[in-house]
């Protein structure tokens, strides 16, 4: 274990302080080896005599305990203050509004100790709420980290000189980031580190000083590190927030306050503009980096005390050993530490000395099997035939989660005793393949085209469910078998309509898997080529189902289906009561109305 160092910024904090440090007595790591750093930004309540309190009670635990007050000047200029004090090779900058799980800090210095020297940052993942912006789920690298708890390269911090201080509050993570990556450097989010922040007291809650900070901050970074367009755009998005409903008290004269403030800071930004050219910084809106749904999707602090194995699925075949590692890699970074990992190859045994290497704390079994050239139905049912897990979920191997993905799945299923099944969103990412060997492509979108809660009927219609972003409960599979071998496309449509006959699904509305496309035109569209052939062939199958279904029934399956696939459906029952409730259309209605029956009385006459 390495000594670290950690660096602590209060602010009427009083409140935050008792279950913070308690947290931090509760770590498995060595306490002698932390060094407390902590400047009081000029509290006005009693959180400076609470700390010192707490100095003198906690002072012989910890390697070192350092407490000063100073001038308020801002999240970043307090850090800063406890930067320059530090000497350990790792400082971790933490809020106080938050406890870290038992495990945390010995996760990440492990995980920061083996790492590259390049590497200059590893965030940790946030609960309840999960910070929803991407981050490659393969390498765990990431454009931007959230300061609230992260772990720094102490070197790193001391090259580019710490926290930009011209910014009070809100951003300052954000240009540490970028100014990080200007000099080379690589950041991470390492979602096995786990710290509960209670930053927000609701979901979607608008705080004032965030609103305000966040928005200024974002045109003056525009400053530093966008190009003309960038910046002009960010003047148009801040002019833009003047024609907003206030959310707060004298919003309007408060952001005008901001833009004054924004005029005089301008120049030190423009001044000391990004070095690199080749470093793409990305301002999508007031954001840095495009979101993953599920940004209030609310974790529990309730654990498994024995969490149930899930059966991982992974078809591969030959030539393909890149998309492979990295499908497993997003396993191995799984937060759900009881998987069994089943790789199937299909033609070859080129993933015999891969999968006999593989070895992951969270992976408790690996099994490969290798096939003769047989299809994607018969790889998927060997691989369904040698599974053991209570849960069953597949990734093929250009297919990945995110590092939540079974955790999620899991979660739900083990809490919803009536559903059997339960799928989230996921990524359409189109992607430009560059070599195959060794594997280089770029991701050029990321889209969620399926954001369908569970419909049976719709289910009967079309697939909206990718076979990755869905987990299954074993006896579906023990019950209904697996594909069906004559189909090698629309398996997985196949599958799910028969699994969801008579048992429910739940969707999670939360990003947590990817699936590749081709971007080139000709590459999309031999594929739907390749599906429109199995396209009837599949229906041909769903004829053959079977399921009783009430009067009832089949009148809410229709307006269930046409209210999904018609973007306007109005039935002549709606028509009618819509006339009666307007009276000049309701008198013109039984004008017509007499009027058709005298005509039709004249004809049968």
């Amino acid at each position: 274990m390495k000594s670290i160092d950690i660096s602590i910024v209060t602010y009427n904090s009083q409140k935050w302080l008792d279950n913070f440090f308690s947290s931090l007595q509760s770590q498995n790591y060595p306490l002698d080896l932390i060094n407390i750093y902590i400047t009081d930004n000029s509290s006005t309540d009693e959180t400076y005599e609470k700390l010192q309190v707490l100095k003198d009670k906690l002072s012989s635990e910890f390697k070192s305990f350092y407490l000063e007050q100073a001038k308020n000047l801002g999240f970043g200029a307090g850090h800063n203050n406890n930067i320059k004090k530090a000497n350990s090779s790792f400082l971790l900058v933490t809020n106080v509004d938050l406890e870290f799980e038992k495990d945390s800090l010995t996760q990440i210095v492990t995980y920061a100790v083996s790492d590259s020297e390049q590497v200059a940052s590893w965030e940790f993942r946030q609960k309840p709420y999960e910070h929803p912006k991407y981050y490659n789920p393969v390498t765990l690298e990431t454009n931007w980290s959230s300061s609230a708890c992260i772990l720094f390269r102490k070197s790193a911090l001391d090259e580019i000189g710490g926290y930009e201080e011209k910014i009070f509050m809100y951003g300052e993570d954000v240009e540490i980031s970028y100014r990080l990556r200007d000099h080379g450097y690589i950041l991470k989010y390492y979602p096995k580190a786990v710290c509960w922040h209670y930053t927000y007291e609701e979901a979607n809650q608008v705080k004032e000083l965030q609103f305000l900070g966040s928005t200024s901050s974002n045109l003056l970074l525009r400053m530093r590190y966008g190009g003309i367009r960038a910046i002009g755009k960010g003047v148009l998005l801040y002019a833009g927030l003047f024609f907003l409903p206030e959310q707060f008290p004298s919003q309007r004269w408060k952001l005008a306050k901001n833009f004054v403030d924004i005029v005089q800071k301008a120049p030190h930004f423009l001044l000391t503009r990004k070095k690199r050219k080749d470093v793409h910084y990305k301002f999508l809106l007031w954001d840095y980096e495009f979101i993953r749904d599920g940004a209030f999707y609310a974790f529990s602090k309730e654990y498994f005390a024995n969490p149930p194995l899930v059966s991982v699925i992974v078809r591969t075949c030959c030539q393909r050993m890149g998309y492979l590692k990295e499908a497993v890699e997003s396993i191995k970074n799984q937060t759900y530490r009881n998987i069994e990992l089943i790789i199937v190859e299909d033609g070859t045994s080129d993933a015999n000395k891969f999968a006999a290497s593989l070895k992951s704390e969270n992976i408790s079994r690996i099994e490969y099997v290798p096939i003769p050239k047989s299809g994607r139905c018969i790889a998927g049912n060997v691989g369904l035939a040698h599974t053991t897990g209570k849960y069953i979920v597949f990734l093929d191997d250009d297919d990945l989660f995110f590092a939540d993905h079974l955790e999620v799945l899991v979660t739900e299923l083990e809490n919803h005793e009536a559903i059997d099944a339960c799928y989230t969103s996921a990524f359409q990412v189109s992607t430009k393949v560059l070599s195959k060997n060794p594997l280089k492509y770029k991701e050029m979108t990321h889209d969620v085209i399926y954001r369908q809660p569970f419909s049976r009927c719709l289910m009967w219609y079309n697939n909206y469910i990718p076979i990755q972003a869905i987990m299954f409960s074993r006896k579906l599979y023990d019950t209904y078998g697996g594909f069906d071998e004559e189909l090698d496309n629309l398996e997985d449509w196949n599958l799910w309509t028969r699994y969801s006959m008579e048992h429910d699904f739940k969707y999670i509305e939360k990003t947590t898997s990817l699936y590749r496309v081709p971007y080139h035109q000709e590459h999309t569209q031999r594929r739907q080529e390749e599906l429109d052939a199995y396209y009837q062939k599949a229906v041909e199958k769903q004829k053959a189902l079977k399921i009783e279904m009430t009067p009832a029934d089949v009148v809410g399956c229709y307006r269930e289906l046409s209210g999904s696939i018609n973007v306007v459906t109005v039935s002549r029952e709606g028509v009618k009561n819509m006339i009666v409730r307007m009276p000049f259309l309701y008198r013109f209605y039984n004008l017509f109305k007499k009027l058709y029956h005298k005509i039709r009385k004249w004809n049968g006459n």
